[in-house]
């Protein structure tokens, strides 16, 4: 049997328990005597019945009233306490906050942002996904995640794109190979050298295919592998040369890995916040949004 008591009406009844007195209570609460009487009636007609024994001279809490105290008290407290955590979450300083990241932006900037933001909001937690611009885009319409770091996406009335960086592509390859003889190379160097290929998931295959497509260039490749980590172990063990993003970097173990600028053409992505029309970020997703936006804009390009 569910019983139609209010907060007000437990408020009031736990104040006039403690003090003992109708009038004292009614002057915590800031209203009249009159409608404190009101809240009570109304509160023992919702038990159905009486919580405290009166008399000229005195004011007792019945059985029923005893056993209505302690949960009162309960309820109030757990009330409070949660209106605490709301309060917390309006400001910010408690929730969780989910970022959809293509793996390279995401490792090259996100570690030391987040850590930054956990200096003053050390209870907001943190959901990051690192999948590809695809995927990403998806989770953004969906709403799963508040906002995505990515290539700037084709036009979409879905999605608000905001520019944060340029990623220019640069060459790898073994130390020692004949390439480093010179600071910069060219797309064209690469039909002389086996070619390891990314995933045919991601867009720094796609760039660099359109890059050959565009310079006609049959270029000789004989490795694929979906791991940056292993594609540099390949490129040291000088199997193959590659181009990646300069963001792409921070995963490769870089012993013995030499980097040269490429021209002929410049190849670069533009990177930077996508975020779906209309959606409302909750206050610490927006707070750490723009924390992140100038912690990326602060930092000068890496120099090769």
């Amino acid at each position: 049997m569910r019983i139609p008591l209010t907060l007000n009406q437990l408020e009031a009844f736990v104040h006039v328990a403690d003090q003992g007195s109708f009038t004292k209570a009614a002057q915590i609460l800031n209203i009249s005597q009159p409608a404190l009487s009101r809240a009570i009636r109304a509160a023992e007609k919702a038990v159905g019945a009486r919580l405290f024994d009166r008399d000229t001279r005195n004011l007792r809490t019945t059985s029923a009233g005893q056993e209505l105290l302690t949960i009162a008290r309960r309820i109030l407290a757990e009330f409070e306490f949660s209106l605490g955590d709301l309060a917390q979450f309006l400001m910010g300083r408690r929730g969780r906050v989910v970022v959809a990241t293509v793996p390279s932006i995401g490792a090259a900037y996100l570690p030391t942002a987040i850590a930054a933001f956990a200096k003053t909001n050390p209870a907001v937690e943190f959901s990051i996904r690192a999948i590809n611009t695809e995927p990403l885009l998806d989770m953004v319409a969906s709403g799963e995640a508040d906002f995505g770091i990515s290539q700037q996406p084709p036009p979409d009335d879905r999605f608000h794109y905001e520019h944060l960086v340029i990623d220019e592509f640069v060459l790898l390859c073994a130390t020692g190979h004949a390439l480093t003889a010179s600071q910069r190379c060219k797309w064209s160097d690469f039909k002389n050298y086996p070619f390891i290929l990314q995933s045919s998931s991601t867009s720094i295959r796609a760039l660099t295919a359109s890059v050959f497509q565009k310079l006609d260039l049959a270029v000789p490749t004989f490795h694929e592998c979906s791991s940056l980590f292993l594609s540099g172990k390949l490129i040291a063990a000088g199997l193959g040369i590659t181009a990646l993003p300069r963001l792409a970097l921070p995963q490769l173990d870089m012993t013995g890995v030499e980097i040269r600028k490429l021209r002929n053409p410049v190849l670069s992505r533009r990177l930077g916040i996508v975020r779906r029309r209309g959606r409302t970020l909750s206050k610490a997703a927006a707070d750490f949004l723009e924390l992140f936006k100038a912690h990326v804009r602060s930092l000068e390009p890496n120099k090769i």
